[in-house]
């Protein structure tokens, strides 16, 4: 059986998904779709990256991920294949392959072989990607593609959590439909950087968190702040029985300040 994935910023209102799955259904035969989600904001690269990283490498070797989010090829953005871990992703090369592939070890191809069956180019979707993942789920190869690229031809900044000198500064990576606030700094780095001292985070003047706890129900009372350790392993920052992010205002890219005392 051959897994396909989605993963887009579609969303749940229109029939994009449906359009897609029936292309699918009926170019690969005993194809297993996996909705990762269509809930990501438009446009919105730095939570692609975070939901990609940790929900889609570590499917079996020879999945097939469809990937669009900010999807619009042109000149500086073509489609692209990246095999990575003997996996296949089907992308659009507009700085989102650079962030969730930094650091792994990645083959890239471009699509200029694989052309529109219609004179419709608005959803490449359907009328592209359907069919590159029919050729990878015949051949599990990307030769008949395209041609081998060296890198990635966007190359995104970094979104990496930094110290200056005993302050940490991390971003919002994710928000989930809790209102749960994912770091883009893991525990072990946290835990690390901390090297035994305390720290303080304060959230605008309102409430001041120094510990880390190990659930939801480590804290006593309903609408206290806290931070814990999220199941990607990042660190997490939450409310009991609230949304911290609309409280708070927090948006994907917000930044944080965590002070080591």
């Amino acid at each position: 059986m051959q897994i396909i994935t989605l993963t887009t910023d579609w969303g749940y209102k229109d029939f994009y998904t449906g359009m897609v799955k029936a292309n699918l259904y009926n170019a690969v035969p005993n194809v297993n779709i996996v909705d990762i989600t269509h809930g990501i904001k438009k446009y919105e690269s730095l939570a692609a990256t975070f939901v990609v990283r940790n929900a889609c490498l570590n499917f079996p070797e020879g999945t097939i991920h469809i990937i669009d989010v900010n999807s619009f090829e042109s000149k500086n953005s073509q489609f692209i294949v990246v095999k990575a871990n003997n996996q296949f992703y089907i992308c659009t090369d507009n700085g989102l392959p650079s962030l969730i592939f930094k650091g792994i070890d990645v083959e890239i191809t471009s699509t200029e072989y694989v052309y529109e069956d219609s004179n419709y180019y608005t959803f490449a979707v359907w009328d592209k990607f359907c069919k590159i993942a029919k050729v990878l789920a015949n051949a599990k190869s990307t030769e008949t593609l395209g041609t081998r690229i060296e890198k990635f031809a966007i190359d995104s900044p970094s979104y990496n959590w930094f110290r200056e000198d005993d302050t940490i500064i991390c971003k919002v990576s994710y928000i989930d439909d809790y209102g749960n606030v994912f770091l883009n700094i893991t525990h072990l780095e946290f835990k690390q950087e901390l090297n035994g001292r305390k720290f303080e985070l304060r959230l605008d003047n309102r409430y001041t968190i120094n510990n880390v706890v190990q659930s939801y129900q480590d804290v006593e009372h309903t609408g206290t702040a806290l931070l814990t350790i999220s199941a990607t392993g990042n660190l997490e920052l939450a409310m009991k029985e609230s949304n911290i992010a609309r409280l708070m205002g927090y948006k994907v890219n917000d930044s944080l300040k965590i002070k080591i005392l």
